[in-house]
């Protein structure tokens, strides 16, 4: 057995493992006009299970020691993953309960038992099961599923868009879910949103290759555009990151810069945007400072907005700033943030294993994205100013040594509302990537949190036992049909 991936042989050695067959069942129910009741609901409560358990050891004082150990190892506020060695294939997640007193037979060989509280009723596979095959039905997407378990499973769905959508509508026989906006994006089949540069995930050394050097137009010039930008592999996947920086007093740094190309129609620069990007900032030591720039100029060559993330002290404190023109030639403030350049989830969005961001602008409104939420300021600085070049910045001061991990992992340049000036762009345009998890309740839309997209009313997707189908619904104007992955954990009472 382990509990929270630790071997309890270190600890005792089982005897028995009693659990029940099923679920405590427990029904609701009002008098019948007649004769019996009227059933209201039935619900399925939680697992207990008892483990009952032998420890010995060689001395009294191991043995005190041994169940100071064990009881570091059951202290527990989340619920623990739990696998029995004759179920290899399924865990339960579960809490220990009430006491644990042992029998004392002798002061080294005790006997006792321990209670574990099944909150969710339910073991879970160890593995996912996946199903890719989308077969096309009436206009429909249809994927056959096939659920093993014995109750309903809670599917992850992703989506992968090759072409602009709008719309993903989920049906099954048991639940029905729905993003984005159906009727909004068919008004007028022109009214779209065009990816203009694409330099995502592996394609991010095309960008480093496209971009032209040290000419980027920053929210101030207090640094020496005098650095060079390189790839390095770390974490499986490629960044971009300094190779090289200028000596002397003040700050350095290396940037690129890209128009932002013409859309289907030769219309360049745009009002309308959407910019999503991928990056890392965890320092090595706690004296390492630097900064990554993310900024948009106009087509006068005078910066517009942008964020900042920038370490510029001693310790692990960060801020994450968002900057605009203040029509004057300078920049001012509008919102800060700090997190900290440390491997903690908690406090740093920019970790390895996330690290995704992105801004939206509306003419005059900007939204940005932090840590979990969005947030729209508007900026009468920039209205009526289109965006034509992007330019992205890493930097240093002085001196000090740059963050040992300081990357920029990829991006996305979005034009919205090409040839119209209607209200609602396509939400999801082509290499966009969808995840729809029911096991959370999260949609994530390239990696950033987008429940605000499910429309009101709609049922987060399950899975019934058995052989079903899932049909997916799309946006009419859509073109090629995006891939589709259904995975989930298989579910037993």
């Amino acid at each position: 057995m382990t509990f929270n991936g630790v071997n309890m042989s270190r600890y005792f050695r089982i005897t028995d493992i009693i659990r029940p067959i099923g679920n405590k069942r427990s029904i609701a129910s009002n008098d019948a006009p007649f004769i019996g009741v009227n059933v209201q609901q039935v619900k399925i409560g939680p697992k207990e299970h008892t483990i009952k358990f032998d420890m010995k050891t060689n001395t009294p004082e191991e043995m005190e020691n041994l169940k100071h150990e064990l009881a570091g190892v059951l202290n527990v506020s989340e619920p623990a993953k739990i696998v029995y060695g004759d179920e290899p294939d399924k865990y339960y997640l579960g809490y220990p309960v009430d006491d644990v007193t042992p029998d004392n037979i002798t002061r080294w060989f005790q006997r006792s038992e321990l209670k574990i509280f099944i909150a969710d009723g339910v073991a879970h596979s160890s593995t996912y099961r996946e199903f890719n095959d989308v077969k096309i039905d009436s206009g429909k997407l249809v994927i056959e599923v096939d659920n093993r378990g014995t109750t309903h499973a809670l599917p992850i769905i992703t989506v992968n868009h090759k072409s602009t959508n709008g719309y993903i509508g989920l049906v099954n026989s048991v639940s029905a879910f729905e993003l984005g906006n159906k009727e909004g994006y068919v008004t007028d089949p022109r009214l779209r949103s065009e990816s203009l540069l694409n330099y995502r995930g592996d394609k991010v050394s095309a960008g480093l290759s496209s971009g032209r050097r040290n000419q980027a137009i920053l929210n101030d010039t207090s640094q020496a555009l005098d650095g060079t930008l390189g790839i390095v592999n770390v974490w499986n996947r490629p960044h971009m990151h300094i190779t090289g920086i200028g000596k002397g007093n003040g700050n350095h740094a290396a940037s690129l810069t890209w128009d932002i190309p013409a859309d289907s129609f030769g219309n360049r620069g745009s009002l309308n945007e959407y910019f999503w990007w991928r990056q890392v900032f965890r320092v090595g030591r706690y004296d390492q400072l630097g900064f990554i720039k993310i900024m948009f100029s106009d087509e006068q060559g005078r910066f517009l907005y942008g964020v900042e993330s920038i370490k510029r002290e001693t310790g692990a404190k960060c801020e994450y700033n968002f900057l605009v023109t203040n029509g004057q030639g300078g920049f001012k403030l509008v919102n800060q943030w700090e997190f900290e350049a440390e491997e903690n989830q908690a406090t740093n969005p920019f970790d390895p294993p996330r690290g995704w961001s992105d801004l939206e602008r509306r003419d005059d409104v900007v939204q940005v994205f932090w840590f979990g939420g969005y947030h729209k300021f508007r900026v009468p600085e920039i209205a009526g100013k289109k965006s034509a070049k992007i330019h992205i910045a890493l930097g240093t001061f002085g001196n000090r040594e740059w963050p040992t991990h300081m990357y920029v992992d990829g991006f996305e340049y979005r034009k919205d509302m090409v040839s119209g000036n209607r209200a609602v762009p396509n939400r999801f345009s082509a290499g966009t990537e969808v995840v729809i998890n029911s096991e959370d309740d999260t949609v994530q839309v390239n990696g950033i949190d987008s429940v605000s997209d499910v429309v009101d009313g709609s049922n987060w997707l399950s899975i019934p036992p058995g052989k079903s189908s899932i049909e997916c619904y799309l946006s009419s104007f859509s073109g090629d049909k995006p891939s589709i992955k259904v995975q989930f954990e298989e579910r037993w009472l």
